[in-house]
């Protein structure tokens, strides 16, 4: 049973946990995401945002599933849950989260997952698996490394402490603080603007920034020439290009907002 609904809202998939009363990650939620995912894929959609009904965005994995289960078991359930974060990670446009409430454990991992995270104030956030004896199995420790350093993510983690949304931000864990009341509209009209630029260039910036992460600049510099020439086929690309040539690169800058990306 999926603890998802989906929405398209234009070039826009919009993805909402409903798995109340604190939206867990169990079963429902990694199989509505997955679908949500996959949905937008075959739909072609051009952005993509991950929201939660409910006071809260998630607090984070439903322990239920770690009662009794063996390292074997548990390798199992994670290894198919590491497929969420991936599958978030790999979505060819960009992915922002929108949370609220609390965003604890798996569910800062799923928002770490995105591209862009955007947050209500008041919001806390929090990695809590120190507090029952555990460590984070979806990647949340060197995700976290990756926007805000080795001793960061290490505090975070150890400590198991909520964080509010204005340490995060100073942080650079999240991107925006908002307020709640304007969560979704703002959240959805960032995805909205993102979905009218080129999409396959931003497709390819995903792909540059990820290698480089796991491989670092240099071998990334190599990556770059199978990565991201192929924009220079794309419609969008050539159509920027020449009406840069035939406006002018000042007058082309000024009327930026009136180019007509097709993500193609």
């Amino acid at each position: 049973m999926s603890h998802t609904e989906y929405e398209a809202i234009g070039d826009v998939a919009v993805v909402t946990l409903t798995n109340p009363p604190a939206n867990l990650f169990n079963a429902g939620v990694m199989d509505g995401l997955l679908e949500g995912v996959k949905q937008a894929r075959e739909e072609n959609k051009r952005a993509m945002v991950i929201q939660a009904d409910g006071a809260l965005f998630s607090g984070g994995a439903d322990v239920a599933m770690f009662h009794g289960t063996s390292a074997a078991e548990a390798r199992v359930i994670f290894g198919e849950a590491m497929g969420v974060i991936a599958a978030i990670e790999d979505a060819p446009f960009p992915v922002i989260s929108a949370v609220h409430g609390l965003c604890l454990a798996a569910g800062l991992e799923i928002a770490l997952a995105s591209d862009l995270i955007i947050a209500a104030e008041g919001t806390q956030f929090a990695q809590v698996e120190a507090l029952i004896g555990a460590t984070t199995f979806l990647g949340g420790a060197y995700r976290l490394a990756e926007r805000v350093g080795s001793a960061r993510a290490l505090e975070i983690t150890f400590s198991g402490q909520q964080y509010p949304a204005e340490t995060f931000e100073r942080w650079n864990v999240i991107n925006r603080i908002v307020p709640a009341d304007q969560l979704r509209e703002q959240a959805l009209a960032w995805a909205q603007a993102l979905a009218k630029g080129p999409t396959q260039a931003h497709a390819a910036t995903k792909r540059i920034v990820q290698y480089s992460l796991m491989y670092g600049p240099r071998q990334a510099d190599r990556y770059l020439l199978d990565a991201a020439t192929p924009v220079f086929d794309t419609r969008d690309m050539q159509y920027a290009v020449g009406l840069m040539r035939s406006q002018g690169a000042r007058k082309f800058m000024q009327n930026h907002g009136d180019v007509v990306f097709e993500g193609k």
